[in-house]
């Protein structure tokens, strides 16, 4: 049922859960249901309006007439509860087609004897209808043999009736074919524009993950270098400045809850509120902190209260270990649906403006992390004057710029999603108009004696194949300007009043020649595919007019031929009318598959993002647990003493390594991996050998050839083993047609050993790259190297 089964089996129906790929398919599927239930309901309602007027014309109901109706009535019924699923049943279809091949074969007993083999009879009609519902839950194979077997059927009708073959019956008998090979096209076109628009919303659905993923992770990342900024590596600066000491008690407390934060790799565990926060932060300081809080503590959202709390604590660090001052204040006022908290001190001050990219404590830390929850942070300082720091948050009346931002976010591009949808639908109109117009054009040509004169038949019909034409050049999809629209279907109508003219006899106008019923109604469908149904029913209504004024005209008030022509344009119109209901479902289908692929996106995001998210945070114990949580542990359990000069000194180190690693925070707000990983490997190298390290990797340096890139790392690394404790200094820059590595290093002892060592490594250096490939070793110093390797390609 889905359109995609090879052979000649009848498709099986679908009864596992849709997936995401074939969300538009299926909501395509459910629209086909539907048509097929109101049609196939609607047919059988219509049947004995259609077929009573008719046997009443003749001389009467016989017994077996009575018994087709409500035969057909009661399949119609059968068939609604066979749909009460929503589901086309494909073993259904098919015997709605071989019932109306009944039908069509006993047509002598269950018809008027004047009416066998007429196309303007309940029994013709429902084989059209059974045709074309058939063709969307078979394969097309299945579909021909429907057709084919219907045409035979009524072949065999007519030749029980005792009628004429050729040249009387034998068009409807290949009309029925036609019908089959049209239904399968239309049903092609249609299901490839469902396919497109899965097609669609699964590009989109998968980039929507993938940025979700990558949100996630950035914002679970961000946090957590915030937090390890803000309180980790505060901790150990401090402690290896030597500032605390003699404070055993704060030591303990800020490593307890910095261990805390390493065994979860999460948020700061929330506090009793925000004032308790920030009132916990300000007494466990090297400087004296006075604190005012009011005595009643707004309510804020969690979010906010951690922001707030994160940012005073960042700003408190910033005084502790950068503003060299005796003391500091920190006071907090209750503001109209929010709070100000304004942190000062008395220190040396900084200038805010000439700060560099790298010192992103102030920036991230405070103004950044105010902003995403729709906060403000002002930094107030001047060299020699202290600084003040004022956060504030209200509370917004109205979604603001972070919901507005959410609201924004990228979401399945509903005009391409719906392009998909209506494109097969409108190239399966032109196509059956095309087709039926084709068809028309040969009967005209085979009967031109019925028409007189034939110039105005043949003109007719252009006219309307013309604007068939420049509707489908110009792109069936697009719409027509309204006067453009108005004008086109105004000169169909006229063409079709003009072909009605041409008609010569009184009694061709109810026959097979008259074209127009059947053909008419194509081209209005597709001029107006994007307006109101109730719009192309005013025009059918023209149309039946126009027919039914023609028979008047040729024939007189007979009630025979008004009923002939009547039931000859309900047969067409019921098609019509389905292929343009169609389109409206299917054009709604865009909404139904997006909710689908929203709700399956939703799930495999949140199990992505979390998956995600888990293995960067294994990642990171990993990365931290070495050596940087057994020395929080010491420290927060007394095992280790803040004032012994090599705890500070490991300290030193391991702060290196936490500074050198969430540098790589990039303006933009995005990691590069590539230069997160290789800042761990190298600050990792460097504190092996008990040594800090200052990082300046250019950006550029990632555009360096991937086997250029490796090697010069690896020598790096490879010459950082060979430091002596102390500050080692790494500077790495380049593109794709040139690089540059450099490393000042300390080197307290056996320095021709290691200079002899570093030469041996720059000699393979130079083998194992292609290109030009200098190298130098110079002493700047009686305790330091300065290595370079420089690569031309």
């Amino acid at each position: 049922m889905d359109g995609r089964d090879n052979g000649g089996r009848l498709r099986e129906e679908r009864v596992a859960a849709p997936a995401a790929g074939t969300v538009a398919q299926d909501a395509l599927d459910a629209s086909a249901a539907r048509i097929a239930l109101i049609f196939r309901v609607a047919w059988s309602v219509l049947t004995p309006v259609l077929a009573y007027p008719q046997a009443i014309a003749a001389g009467g109901v016989e017994p077996w007439q009575h018994a087709a109706v409500a035969s057909s009535v009661v399949w119609g019924a059968a068939y609604a509860w066979f749909l009460r699923h929503g589901r086309l049943v494909p073993w259904v279809a098919a015997a709605d087609s071989l019932l109306f091949c009944a039908y069509l074969a006993l047509a002598p007993w269950i018809l008027p004897a004047a009416y066998v083999g007429d196309p303007t009879t309940w029994v013709v009609g429902g084989a059209s209808v059974a045709i074309f519902v058939a063709s969307w839950s078979v394969t097309p194979v299945w579909t021909i043999t429907l057709a084919a077997a219907e045409s035979a059927a009524f072949l065999v009708g007519v030749v029980a009736a005792g009628k004429p073959l050729i040249g009387s019956h034998d068009n409807q008998a290949a009309i029925f074919l036609i019908q089959g090979l049209i239904a399968i096209v239309v049903v092609r076109l249609i299901r490839g524009g469902a396919r497109r628009a899965d097609a669609t919303l699964d590009h989109v659905a998968r980039a929507r993950a993938e940025l979700t993923v990558e949100r996630s992770r950035l914002h679970s990342r961000r946090q957590f270098e915030r937090n390890l900024h803000d309180t980790v590596l505060s901790t150990l600066t401090v402690v290896a400045r030597g500032a605390l000491g003699d404070r055993l008690d704060l030591v303990r407390a800020r490593c307890g809850r910095d261990l805390a934060l390493l065994d979860r790799l999460d948020d700061v565990p929330d506090t009793s509120g925000l004032f308790a926060s920030i009132g916990w932060e300000a007494g466990c300081r090297a400087m004296p902190v006075r604190v005012a809080l009011p005595s009643d503590e707004p309510r804020l959202p969690p979010g906010v209260v951690e922001a707030l709390a994160g940012a005073v604590r960042e700003s408190l660090s910033n005084v502790e270990r950068h503003a060299g001052a005796s003391s500091a204040e920190l006071t907090a006022t209750i503001v109209d649906g929010g709070v100000r908290i304004v942190v000062r001190d008395n220190g040396k001050g900084f200038d805010p403006t000439a700060t560099t990219p790298e010192q992103t404590g102030v920036r991230r830390s405070i103004v950044e992390r105010m902003a995403a929850v729709g906060g403000r942070a002002r930094i107030d300082s001047a060299e020699g004057q202290g600084t003040e720091v004022t956060l504030t948050w209200r509370s917004p009346d109205d979604p603001g710029p972070l919901v507005a931002a959410v609201r924004n976010d990228p979401q399945p591009d509903e005009a391409a999603v719906a392009a998909g949808y209506r494109a097969g639908m409108a190239r399966a109109l032109v196509v059956i108009a095309l087709a039926w117009l084709l068809y028309c054009g040969s009967l005209i040509v085979a009967s031109r004696d019925a028409y007189q004169p034939f110039w105005l038949e043949v003109a007719a019909w252009a006219v309307i194949l013309a604007v068939v034409v420049g509707v489908a050049v110009r792109g069936p999809t697009k719409p027509l300007p309204i006067v453009a629209m108005l004008g086109a279907q105004l000169l169909v109508l006229g063409s079709a009043v003009a072909g009605l003219a041409a008609i010569d006899g009184s009694d061709q106008v109810v026959l097979w020649i008259n074209w127009i019923p059947g053909a008419i109604g194509w081209p209005l469908a597709l001029i107006a595919l994007h307006r109101p149904i109730a719009e192309y029913l005013g025009w059918s209504a023209l149309v039946v007019a126009a027919c039914v004024g023609a028979v008047l005209i040729e024939v007189g008030p007979d009630a025979q031929a008004v009923d002939r022509i009547v039931t000859a344009l309900l047969c067409a119109l019921i098609l019509q009318l389905a292929v343009v209901m169609a389109y409206g479902l299917v054009r709604r289908n865009g909404a139904l598959a997006e909710a689908g692929v929203q709700e399956a996106a939703r799930i495999r995001d949140s199990r992505e993002s979390l998956a995600a998210v888990a293995e960067d945070r294994q990642r990171w114990q990993r990365e931290l647990g070495a050596s940087l949580r057994p020395l929080v542990r010491g420290l927060a359990h007394g095992t280790l003493d803040p004032a012994d000069p090599e705890v500070r000194a490991r300290c030193a180190i391991e702060a290196s390594r936490l500074r050198a690693m969430l540098a790589e925070l990039s303006e933009a707000g995005e990691h590069s991996v590539w230069r997160r990983d290789m800042v761990s490997s190298l600050s990792g190298a460097a504190a092996d050998r008990s040594a800090t390290l200052e990082a300046r990797i250019a950006p550029d340096f990632g555009e360096v050839p991937e086997p250029v890139r490796a090697e010069l790392v690896a020598a790096v690394l490879a010459i950082l083993r060979m430091t002596s404790p102390g500050e080692a200094v790494v500077t790495l820059s380049g593109g794709n047609r040139d690089a540059s590595a450099t490393v000042l290093l300390p080197v307290a002892s056996e320095r021709s050993a290691v200079k002899a060592a570093m030469w041996s490594l720059l000699n393979r250096v130079r083998a194992a790259i292609p290109g030009t490939v200098s190298t130098d070793v110079e002493e700047p110093g009686s305790s330091s190297f300065w290595v370079e390797v420089r690569w031309v390609s």
